[in-house]
């Protein structure tokens, strides 16, 4: 494939995003060995030193992976790349209804479980800080002042849970869930405003209540993945 010339300001992250959504659609496939880095530099009209960084960052995202003999060859990002890449594919025009509807399906996944571990684990002060978080959020009705109060919300569940996977997984699903805002607040807006189910929510981890919080969190986490038509089991 050919690529285009890059402007001189935001060289490495122009170059990357072009062979990152050619490596995510498939356009270049897996296994494809890419030209070499003269011809690459010249096809993006770039000097060498704005390519290497741009490739660099394609390796540690494991997109990409210099073989023996020098080649860089497309990885198969579905089996090697992490969840860092999720906030890739939302940046990117690859968004569609699959790649939100799995990071509906995790975060629900990771909720629902987070907040049982949070009932479980958290302390005394934890929890009162969940609790109190949610009663500073009664009289608020800017959506966007609500939204950025549910995601701290949650960040309190994920921390108390003391699940370090799922606070770096959650973390990674907060950057790919902020990439396309104009889709995910007004989705999001009824769970956000949803005051009554986080307070319950909150009490359940306060009273050591770990089916009580993952029925609640459940409730909440669901209302996305229903708004795109989507069964939860």
């Amino acid at each position: 494939m050919t690529f285009s010339p890059i402007a001189r300001s935001g060289v490495s992250d122009g170059v990357y995003r072009q062979l990152r959504d050619a490596i995510l659609t498939g356009t270049l496939a897996a296994g494809t060995a890419l030209p070499g880095e003269r011809a690459l530099a010249e096809q993006f009209g770039v000097a060498r030193h704005g390519l290497r960084e741009a490739m660099r960052r394609l390796q540690q995202a494991r997109l990409v992976e210099v073989s023996h003999g020098g080649a860089t060859r497309v990885l198969d990002w579905r089996t090697h790349a992490g969840l860092e890449v999720l906030g890739d594919l939302a940046a990117s025009e690859l968004a569609s209804g699959e790649i939100l509807r799995s990071a509906l399906e995790m975060r629900l996944a990771i909720g629902v479980d987070a907040a049982r571990l949070a009932a479980v684990r958290a302390s005394a002060v934890a929890a009162a800080e969940i609790e109190d978080f949610v009663t500073g959020s009664t009289g608020v009705s800017d959506p966007i002042v609500l939204a950025e109060r549910y995601e701290q919300f949650w960040r309190l569940i994920v921390l108390a849970g003391e699940n370090v996977a799922y606070q770096l997984a959650y973390n990674s699903l907060v950057t790919a869930m902020n990439q396309n805002v104009a889709v995910t607040r007004p989705l999001s807006a009824p769970e956000a405003a949803d005051l009554a189910t986080q307070r319950v929510l909150a009490s359940a981890i306060a009273a050591s209540d770990a089916d009580g919080a993952a029925t609640a969190a459940r409730r909440l986490t669901s209302v996305m993945l229903r708004s795109l038509g989507s069964p939860v089991g």
